[in-house]
């Protein structure tokens, strides 16, 4: 359970598809693939750092049959290109596919098959990421969220943010909006972090064969005091939420240790953001930042939260739990992610 402590303000509570298909022949790309999303990079201050790139692959064997794989085309922090994307059978020759945008979110995409076991291949752009912490405390509250937002301030699966639980732990450190939405999602990062155990694992995987996330969710994980890396992302997820700041999980592949600095074998990986507003998307990475910021001013820089120097080194494919293939029990995945260039 968490532990009451307090950080801010005291306040009275308020009253208060389409689907289009394509088939990919050598290079070329039919015209039904929906249009991508241009181009997002952040605004100071935040900011866009050293580019890599990747060739990325999964082998995906299903029991039964295949539910379909996530893609994140354009995020603040990474790109797909679209030409590059494949879909191939087990003699490695090229299948239809078909993509659509989620109902929920046009900027999230679901590709299908009508083969049980696939292949599915993609080049992809990744950035590290910098804030400038100066100019992001001094950044206020919006007077209302835009309606794009609107969506990361509700419950999601694994991360059920309207409980009590979490309205609680909010409740235990003030109120968020006496201080900068920055610093309130700091502390209430730090919060979690304090009150919830981690075993380090985002996925059920031996080498890089997965079977999934590994994870039983926000309130599963408070009501327990621990559970996964991954639940860990959901609790401070769920906590951010529920104090009125736009959040979302984001589920991608590594090949790296959570410091970013050791290779191993790739594997999927979870991580969260938050909004600030005019600025965009603040990457921060739970498992990172464990340990290392108990006793750090609110307004300097915290290691795995906005200056992420190897952010580069995650790809992103979805921006929550509904990913389809990625986390069933009765899916295997075979993960590759092989680096081709890093132009900076």
């Amino acid at each position: 359970m968490f532990k009451p402590f307090r950080y801010f303000v005291k306040r009275r509570p308020n009253s208060l598809s389409r689907r289009f298909a394509c088939v990919l022949f050598v290079s070329t790309m039919a015209a039904g693939m929906p249009d991508k999303p241009k181009d997002d990079p952040p605004s100071l201050p935040l900011e866009r750092e050293t580019l890599h790139i990747y060739s990325m692959r999964a082998h995906v064997n299903n029991k039964t049959h295949s539910i379909g794989w996530p893609l994140l085309p354009q995020t603040n922090w990474s790109e797909v290109d679209v030409a590059t994307l494949q879909f191939l059978d087990g003699n490695g020759a090229q299948i239809p596919f078909e993509v659509e945008p989620v109902a929920t979110n046009e900027k999230q995409w679901h590709a299908t098959v009508s083969a049980k076991s696939y292949s599915v291949q993609w080049t992809a752009r990744a950035y590290s990421s910098k804030v400038h912490e100066a100019q992001a405390v001094e950044i206020a509250w919006p007077d209302a969220w835009s309606d794009d937002l609107l969506l990361y301030l509700q419950p999601s699966r694994f991360i059920e943010s309207g409980d009590e639980i979490f309205a609680k732990a909010v409740e235990d450190n003030g109120d968020p909006k006496s201080v900068s939405i920055h610093i309130a999602a700091k502390v209430l990062i730090r919060y979690c972090l304090q009150n919830i155990q981690s075993n380090g694992r985002y996925s059920q995987s031996v080498k890089n064969v997965t079977t999934g996330i590994d994870v039983k969710g926000a309130r599963y994980a408070v009501k327990q005091g621990k559970g996964s890396a991954s639940d860990l992302v959901c609790v401070c997820i769920a906590t951010l939420r529920n104090a009125g700041i736009p959040a979302r999980p984001v589920v991608g592949i590594t090949n790296v240790d959570s410091v970013g600095t050791k290779r191993i074998d790739p594997q999927f990986i979870v991580w969260g953001e938050y909004a600030l507003p005019g600025a965009g998307w603040v990457p921060f990475f739970p498992e990172r930042m464990r340990g290392t910021v108990d006793n750090l001013s609110r307004t300097e820089s915290w290691q795995g939260l906005g200056t992420l120097p190897w952010l580069n080194r995650r790809i992103p494919i979805a921006w929550n739990f509904d990913c389809f293939d990625v986390d069933r029990i009765t899916a295997t995945q075979n993960l590759e992610m092989n680096l081709v260039s890093s132009p900076n």
